[in-house]
């Protein structure tokens, strides 16, 4: 499989599932790490919180409802879903310029020189 530069795949487990359509909505769970390895903690769910957006494991993990597009989903994830179907699970290290960028999350000081997401 070729990802855009900046991704990279690092694990894959196949869904079985009917492949994933851009401008389609699917419930996602994602986790992300920054570049040492300390996991990104959510303060609050985002996406479509009406839809039961909720946080599981202390926050570091997101459950919530998604549109694959480049509005509902930063550049990174909406490239790294590409080919996947649906019940998949994915490990991926994105650049900062398809994350948040060289500046880092507003929530963190730090900054990322590197991301890894994992979303199923």
């Amino acid at each position: 499989m070729v990802l855009k530069k900046g991704l990279e795949l690092l694990s894959e487990q196949d869904g079985g599932g009917t492949p994933v359509r851009r401008h389609s909505f699917y419930r996602i769970k994602l986790r992300m790490w920054l570049h040492r390895g300390e996991p990104v903690r959510w303060s609050d769910p985002w996406g479509l919180v009406d839809k039961g957006a909720h946080l599981e494991d202390d926050g570091t993990v997101l459950v919530t409802d998604v549109r694959v597009d480049r509005v509902f989903l930063v550049a990174g994830l909406f490239y790294g879903i590409q080919g996947m179907n649906v019940g998949g699970t994915r490990l991926l290290r994105i650049a900062p310029h398809l994350a948040y960028g060289e500046k880092g999350l507003k929530a963190s000081s730090r900054r990322m020189r590197s991301l890894q997401r994992s979303f199923q």
